[in-house]
């Protein structure tokens, strides 16, 4: 039980932070998504308001430092926001998206639910450069914030079941997000987008696995843009025979948009601290054999947000709650990625299987068929399909 209220504690300390880095509430603008009616006006390029212009106001750019953008009304802020406590559903009716914007650069947006398993909202859309990960939700999703601004509390009508609720209501259900698989250490409302990154958020439960640090389902993301405009590199470690199918994937990545790639035989000694994205290519036998990380991993799975285990030759595939929901005993590979925790951007993905044709198997899919995992926590690849783990029930 204090364990239990312990790590509520925690997380309700991780919100606030979350709210109000970098904010005094006293002199800042809370960021809303209220937008208000539009005249008939048009503006010009400049974004000069000229009458009787035959573009409309949806269709005329706006020149930002040198930068156009069409349909961009400036930024989403002002000093109104929803009244804490009013139910989603009567809120949803004002907090209007305010509509996408046409940029030379863009982030793709995913919102999902229940680990994944439910699609809610994806798409590739307008990003002002400089701009924060909030300005782009509420052009795109209905958003209600709470904790002065800068927590999400609920996207399309969809709330938290925390925030607001007490007694039996309350039930440990939220909004995470992840930018290009790591979840993020800083709120949305202080992330600013560098393009092509993939914001993706879940709405799940998390009475088991407070956090889970990394996803793969934003591939060949981290790999290609990092975390917040910085990108340490990406080292492919291979064991024994997987030599030339750690080139493969290192010529597929780089074919991806990857700059900074190498590949060389596995260490384990290099992921105590990893100071890159590590990518391990082998057998789960070859690689933990003496990898008390990946040992501990396999050990406390549920706990760290790893939802597959490796058991006496077996692989079991696990739901959210780290109960097995089924085991293969042969021809079964994963794609996982596991980071340190909260605040870790350097994350180590695993493609590994029982055995060397489950290793391939995963291989395989990363080479050929990389969409399949598109918005998977993590991927069990057998010969009946792709999958997406952690399962709900």
């Amino acid at each position: 039980m204090l364990h239990s209220i312990k790590r509520t504690l925690i997380f309700l300390l991780i919100i606030i932070s979350f709210s109000l880095y970098g904010c005094n509430h006293e002199d800042t603008k809370i960021i809303t998504n209220i937008q208000e009616k539009q005249d008939e006006k048009t503006i010009d390029v400049q974004g000069d308001r000229v009458e009787g212009s035959e573009k409309t106001e949806q269709d005329a750019a706006v020149i930002l430092e040198n930068i156009e953008y069409k349909g961009y009304k400036g930024p989403v802020q002002g000093e109104i926001k929803y009244k804490e406590g009013t139910p989603s559903e009567e809120n949803s009716r004002k907090y209007k998206a305010s509509g996408d914007i046409e940029s030379p650069y863009n982030v793709n947006l995913m919102v999902t639910r229940d680990f994944g398993h439910t699609k809610m909202f994806g798409k590739k859309v307008g990003l002002v450069k400089d701009e924060v990960g909030m300005e782009v939700m509420f052009r795109n999703l209905d958003v209600e914030t709470a904790y002065g601004g800068g927590f999400v509390n609920a996207i399309n009508g969809l709330e938290s079941k925390f925030t607001f609720y007490t007694g039996a209501e309350r039930k440990k259900m939220d909004w995470f997000y992840w930018v290009n698989g790591i979840l993020a250490p800083i709120g949305v409302a202080e992330y600013r987008p560098q393009s092509d990154d993939v914001i993706w958020w879940d709405y799940h439960d998390w009475s088991i696995s407070m956090f889970i640090p990394a996803v793969i389902g934003s591939y060949p993301q981290p790999f290609k843009n990092g975390f917040g405009g910085k990108n340490p590199g990406t080292v492919i470690m291979y064991t024994h025979d997987f030599e030339e199918a750690a080139e493969k994937l290192k010529t597929s990545l780089i074919d991806s948009g990857v700059k900074e790639i190498e590949t060389t035989q596995y260490n384990q000694s290099l992921l105590e601290k990893p100071k890159k994205y590590y990518i391990l290519i082998g057998a789960w036998k070859d690689i933990s054999i003496e990898n008390k990380l990946l040992q501990k991993i396999n050990t406390r799975n549920k706990l760290v947000g790893f939802h597959i285990k490796f058991d006496e030759g077996r692989l079991h595939s696990l739901n959210f709650k780290g109960k097995i929901i089924k085991s293969y005993e042969k021809k079964a590979g994963a794609i996982h990625a596991y980071s340190s925790g909260m605040g870790s951007t350097r994350p180590i993905w695993l493609v590994t299987g029982i055995d060397s044709d489950g290793v391939n198997m995963a291989l395989n899919v990363l080479l050929e068929r990389p969409e399949e995992i598109n918005g998977h926590f993590g991927a069990v690849i057998t010969e009946e399909g792709i999958e997406n783990v952690p399962y709900l029930n």
